[in-house]
């Protein structure tokens, strides 16, 4: 067996938790203390050989995305893991993958599922996906309807249609529908949830997409084999350009005659809000669920979570309160799906909570913002064993930099020194700059901003040892 993970997503119902440079598949929202993601691989790792596991993300969570696979499959293949210049939908990025399976696996069946839904029967998952098997060997696509236990309106469901030796032939899918016709559906044998997981052989897969959407094709593939322009960043950076954006169920599902189902029992939630956290989150005995610093008195049926401070509730019905280092959330319970237009609000007034924690990874190490107030900030900066910042200066704001741990190597202007523990430097406005950790050990300092202007894409970058662009943008 293959299977394609895609975890490209950027998820914004589960903010403050989530947000669009660590969303919600990177976060540790299941039953285990890994992420989503790793949960995923792990759920995968009995039927699946790290070489025939194929990883889809987003460029913009390349960091995040590796720090996780490492930390859980370090032997994957370095050419397994894909990540989108640009989100084009699902469409698109499935068909990329199908480019790094070699023509010999092309008749295996090939596993496609999301990175960020949680999947708490994992044998009974598998035993499922062993019987998918038979159907995408026969040149079915399989996709595994989960079986409703309540009238649901926040779901695409699919309609079982005449039986097979194994499932149903699909009918039709039906988007999400309106209360009374989802109880309606969950009335009949016949209607399951579409979980968005599917599976076929890349042989059958590409035919339907050289029937199906022609036009598509040729950016990855050149009659059968894949294109040499998918090699490099650069010149995929430049193919998806070209590409209109599509979903893997409007571009294949919906219209192909070849789909069956399997309705499946394996515990599973999509985590999409709030409200399906606390769905499915195991509840006190006045149907509260909390996590973290939480006393609670006289309260009923909270979602409640609290990163550090103590959140202390008298009287609370139907709320949730989310807390993280940066922010706090509290709506009713039964408004969950409204959180997107909240981070709407947040993206339009380009608010730094929209994308970032207040922790936030760089190729070279992390900073955490400890305060922000009108004329300064506080970062503390780790810099990783021989890395270094890119050589950048600021036109807005002055830098202060005391070394709390480890050895400083500092470039300011035209000089070079080094700087050991409780020893301190101060980088003016415009002067050009870079901090590098020469020792064995992380570097860890204390910055203090001072300016009329603090945002992160005040920086001129000149020499970098990532790939960024040393145009002035934006450090990522």
């Amino acid at each position: 067996m293959l299977g394609i993970i895609l975890a490209g997503g950027t998820g914004t119902r589960l903010w403050p938790y989530s947000r669009t440079m660590t969303p919600k598949q990177f976060l540790n929202l299941g039953a285990t203390h890994e992420s989503l993601l790793q949960e995923t691989i792990r759920r995968l790792s009995p039927v699946l050989a790290p070489e025939n596991l194929y990883i889809i993300g987003s460029i913009v969570h390349e960091l995040e995305l590796n720090h996780q696979i490492e930390q859980l499959l370090p032997e994957l293949p370095a050419k397994n893991i894909l990540l989108e210049p640009q989100s084009l939908n699902t469409a698109p990025a499935i068909l990329w993958g199908l480019t790094r399976i070699p023509e010999e696996s092309w008749d295996e069946p090939l596993v496609i599922l999301p990175a960020d839904h949680l999947i708490q029967n994992r044998d009974r998952f598998l035993n499922q996906l062993k019987k998918g098997e038979e159907l995408a060997r026969k040149g079915w696509i399989v996709t595994f309807g989960v079986q409703p236990d309540r009238p649901d309106t926040g779901f695409g469901y699919i309609k079982s249609g005449s039986a097979l030796e194994i499932g149903n032939k699909v009918d039709k899918f039906i988007e999400k529908p309106d209360l009374q016709t989802a109880k309606e559906f969950i009335s009949s044998s016949e209607f399951s949830w579409n979980a968005g997981i599917f599976m076929v052989t890349a042989r059958s897969l590409l035919n339907e997409y050289k029937k199906l959407c022609p036009d598509m094709v040729p950016f990855f593939f050149d009659d059968n084999i894949p294109r040499k322009e998918l090699n490099s960043r650069e010149s995929v950076a430049e193919v998806f350009t070209k590409i209109e954006p599509d979903s893997f169920d409007y571009a294949i599902l919906e219209k192909s005659d070849n789909v069956a189902v399997l309705t499946i029992d394996v515990e599973w939630n999509d985590l999409g809000s709030w409200e399906s956290i606390y769905r499915k989150s195991e509840k006190d005995k006045n149907g509260n669920v909390s996590r973290g610093n939480v006393i609670l008195q006289d309260s009923e049926n909270c979602l409640i979570f609290s990163d550090k401070r103590l959140i202390a509730g008298v009287g609370l019905k139907n709320l949730i309160i989310i807390e993280t280092s940066d922010a706090l959330l509290a709506c009713d319970l039964t408004r969950s799906q409204d959180v997107k237009k909240l981070v709407e609000t947040l993206k339009r007034e380009e608010r730094f909570e929209y994308k970032f924690h207040s922790r936030v990874l760089r190729p070279w190490g992390e900073y955490l913002i400890i305060t922000e107030e009108p004329g300064y900030l506080i970062k503390i900066i780790t810099v990783n064993p021989n890395k270094r910042i890119s050589l950048q200066r600021h036109f807005h704001r002055s830098e202060h930099w005391v070394v709390v741990s480890g050895i400083a190597e500092v470039t300011c202007g035209e000089t070079n020194a080094f700087l050991n523990e409780n020893e301190s430097t101060f980088i003016p406005k415009t002067m050009l700059h870079r901090l590098k950790n020469p020792g064995k050990t992380p570097l860890e300092i204390i910055e203090v901003q001072q300016g009329n202007y603090l945002k992160e894409d005040d920086i001129e970058r000149f020499d970098d040892d990532y790939g960024r662009p040393t145009n002035g943008t934006i450090e990522v």
